[in-house]
């Protein structure tokens, strides 16, 4: 066969193994058997061998590529992961509706849902980029921090089902689409897995070995092992730019491109067809080829979904219902107490090792004093346990009839179990705490939370390097991170030089870090990710620039495919800005500040007031710890005070746009219209909120005069 003929039989092959894959694993067809699949593929492989200047990156044959030869890298998502909240019973579901309502300044708005099965695997971002009229699969990134993850393009690329290519009918397609999925594994597949394993390897469930097989650095490991997946979300920007209205219409066209997408999803209108869709699949879970641990209810319109918008967190507009946790029974052998980084001790119940939602739990919370009184619980009691939100053991019922002679009660110690401190129970909390702040335990909790994923995000420093570490005296801050070099590290036990290596990247990267991750890791009571958030973008901090050497992210591309080290100009505060705009405010202006009140304010101003913690600042800057700016967080707060509420659909800005530049410039968006309101900023179709504002004689202005006013 000649070059000509050998290129048109190659085409013909690609797509007729594309056309027999999608009706197999996507619509569920069996046009032919397994056997003349393979021997068409086989077909292609020896015609590309002998032409390999015809292999194209979408072809079946390029699935399997060559394994990579060391960790996965870092890759940037090209929009942030949210994660979902979770409800349990039906009451939850209830407030959230009403939640919503008080959201949009509704009463009893209608809402029309989608209610898919929440699939229990590994959340995979696959991006996809157009070029000569076709959409072809560049990145595939686990969803890591929400803010970065793992390349797995190499992996990924295996699963048969999943589309290389794709095309979209529209004049002016995106350049990037980014496309989420679920990677998992069916209980049959695990079980022929683990049949081949020896017993220290194989898998305790479905997901831990979907997890595994993804981060396989051969992919012709994971090509042996079956994963699939199904497609459910798509950016926000290409879903915007291809006109997609609603969860149905992207669902639809998801499965038009040749994605895998479970059938069975559900419309619905009610609170009630909710709980049936719900409890008919809890029924049914068992029978399912695949694990599923609930369902997820969407709020169908997208429009409304922007409406909604997000917490820090999750969106608004949708919610995991989570089928009741798996409960099992064990003994309680011993229980002590835990330090946490703010002090806070909780007593944990120590068990007999027990199978709990497929692994092993041997220690579970029980909360406080308070809730072990309730409970009665006693050493040597058998209890029931679960995993609350199938994630943290706890124990939820004492077996009394079962209480052997030789229980013994638990009576809560006085003192610190770290330092021997006196603990204290402050009034109207449940929780006791220790109040030195040197203590040990506390120390390590402080330390491994500053290094934590949504914190500093210095990877290779974990619970038992920190304690190493506080061990040989080589660290006793979070700042003394900052000071350690190749010499101090790669002699410990447990390190090589890779391992040394790659700690002190991620150290150096950690130095330049968002301010609100800054805020966040200093593990300040009260102070969560949202609260930092606030925090970061509500302060006119003084910024500087400094030249760095780092890689630069200069948009998709860059987060996609890599940068180069170059120097840089980054917009940072200093530690030293920090501590003194803090002292400057001081509690009440903070009070002052959306979303922050005097419980939190009091709290970072005894924090920031305290001469060690003066001292750890100082020791940051000294080490060049630089607090990025937040992105908008420097243009001026205009709008400082002011209150708007948005109505209706806007001619260019997108409403979390809208809403984005408000609160950058000191603004507060709320949901109603009150006496107290500023601006109403009104598009098309406004509804009842014009009307509010014209009863109460508030301000109504159009895009094109907000515009004027944030210039």
């Amino acid at each position: 066969m000649d070059k000509h003929a050998a290129a048109q039989r190659i085409e013909k092959l690609k797509a007729e193994i594309w056309r027999l894959n999608r009706a197999y694993f996507i619509e569920n067809k069996t046009e032919v058997s397994e056997d003349v699949r393979d021997a068409l593929k086989q077909e292609l492989i020896k015609l590309e061998k002998e032409y390999p200047d015809l292999i194209t990156p979408d072809s079946p044959t390029q699935r399997v590529g060559a394994p990579l030869d060391g960790r996965l890298p870092k890759i940037r998502h090209l929009s942030p992961k949210e994660s979902l909240m979770d409800t349990f019973t039906r009451g939850e579901i209830d407030d959230w509706l009403d939640q919503m309502n008080r959201a949009l300044g509704k009463e009893s708005m209608t809402f029309e849902f989608i209610v898919e099965l929440k699939i229990d695997g590994l959340n995979i971002s696959l991006v996809y980029e157009h070029k000569d009229d076709v959409y072809a699969l560049r990145r595939a990134v686990t969803r890591g921090n929400g803010i970065e993850g793992e390349d797995v393009t190499h992996t990924v690329k295996t699963i048969e089902a999943l589309p290389l290519s794709f095309t979209v009918k529209n004049e002016k397609p995106p350049r990037f689409l980014e496309i989420s999925g679920e990677v998992y594994m069916t209980k049959a597949a695990l079980a022929k897995l683990n049949k081949a394993l020896p017993e220290e390897e194989k898998f305790a469930n479905p997901r831990n070995a979907a997890a595994g097989s993804v981060r396989q650095l051969d992919p012709k490991v994971t090509a042996e092992r079956d994963l699939k997946i199904f497609c459910y979300a798509l950016n926000t920007d290409g879903a915007d730019a291809l006109g997609i209205r609603t969860q149905k219409e992207l669902m639809e066209s998801l499965t038009a491109w040749g994605f895998p997408v479970h059938r069975g999803y559900r419309l619905c209108s009610s609170v009630p067809d909710i709980q049936k869709i719900f409890e008919g699949w809890g029924k049914e879970r068992e029978k399912l080829p695949f694990d599923i641990d609930g369902v997820v209810i969407k709020v169908n319109d997208r429009r409304i979904q922007r409406d909604l918008g997000s917490t820090a967190k999750a969106p608004r507009w949708a919610r995991a219902y989570k089928f009741p946790a798996e409960q099992k029974t064990a003994q309680v052998l011993d229980i002590q107490l835990q330090v946490g980084r703010t002090g806070a001790i909780t007593p944990v119940a120590h068990l007999t090792p027990t199978l709990v939602a497929g692994s092993t739990v041997s220690r579970a919370t029980l909360h406080n004093a308070d809730e072990i009184e309730r409970l009665d619980v006693r050493i040597g009691d058998t209890v029931i346990i679960r995993k609350a939100g199938d994630v943290i053991p706890e124990v939820v019922e004492v077996l009394k009839n079962l209480r052997p002679k030789s229980a013994k009660p638990f009576h809560y110690p006085k003192h610190c179990p770290s330092c021997g401190s006196t603990l204290e129970r402050p009034e109207g909390e449940v929780v006791h705490r220790c109040p030195n702040p040197k203590c040990g335990a506390m120390r390590q909790e402080r330390i491994e939370h500053f290094a934590s994923r949504y914190a500093m995000n210095i990877e290779g420093l974990g619970k038992e390097t920190v304690e190493l570490l506080l061990e040989e005296g080589l660290i006793t801050d979070p700042a003394d991170v900052f000071s350690l070099t190749f010499e101090d590290i790669v002699e410990l036990p447990l390190f090589k030089e890779k391992k040394a290596t790659n700690l002190l990247a991620a150290i150096e990267r950690a130095k330049f870090i968002p301010l609100e991750r800054f805020l966040f890791s200093l593990g300040i009571r009260h102070i969560g990710r949202e609260i930092a958030e606030i925090f970061a973008r509500r302060i006119a901090w003084p910024a500087e620039k400094k030249e760095v050497e780092l890689e630069e992210s200069t948009g998709p591309q860059a987060s996609l495919f890599g940068a180069p080290k170059k120097k840089v100009k980054l917009h940072g505060i200093t530690m030293e800005s920090i501590v003194k705009t803090l002292k400057k405010m001081g509690t009440e202006e903070l009070s002052a500040i959306d979303g922050i009140g005097p419980v939190v304010a009091e709290s970072i101003m005894e924090w920031i007031n305290d001469e060690d913690n003066e001292a750890l600042m100082e020791k940051f800057g000294n080490f060049g710890v630089l607090a990025l700016q937040p992105e908008g967080s420097h243009a001026p707060q205009l709008f400082a005070g002011k209150i708007f509420v948005l109505t209706g659909t806007l001619p260019t800005l997108h409403r979390e746009e809208a809403k984005k530049m408000i609160k950058e410039r000191g603004g507060k968006v709320s949901s109603s219209v009150s006496k107290k309101t500023d601006y109403v900023l009104v598009g098309a179709e406004p509804g009842s909120k014009e009307d509010d504002a014209k009863k109460l004689g508030v301000k109504m202005i159009g895009e094109e005069e907000f515009v004027r006013m944030v210039k």
